[in-house]
């Protein structure tokens, strides 16, 4: 689950999102933060997030190869 989090929306995408996707099982929930230009990745059980700020690596079930993004040059072309 990918949440592109606004100024209005993020303290609800934190609080009350987040833990319900854990709580649901959610493998991967992450929340993209345009004005941080980061991504946190918060997994079942996690009481804290991965803050990911330069290279953002998934390895979804069943892929031959994960999905890397470049965030440095993504945030760059998205907002600059």
């Amino acid at each position: 689950m990918i949440e592109v989090s606004s100024a209005n929306a993020a303290r609800y995408d934190r609080i009350v999102k987040r833990p319900a996707f854990q709580d649901a099982g959610v493998a991967e929930f992450w929340i993209v933060d345009l004005d941080a230009r980061l991504v946190e990745r918060w997994r079942p059980g996690d009481s804290r997030p991965e803050i990911v700020v330069r290279r953002l690596t998934w390895m979804p079930p069943g892929a031959a190869t994960p999905l890397e993004i470049d965030l440095v040059a993504f945030f760059a072309e998205l907002l600059d």
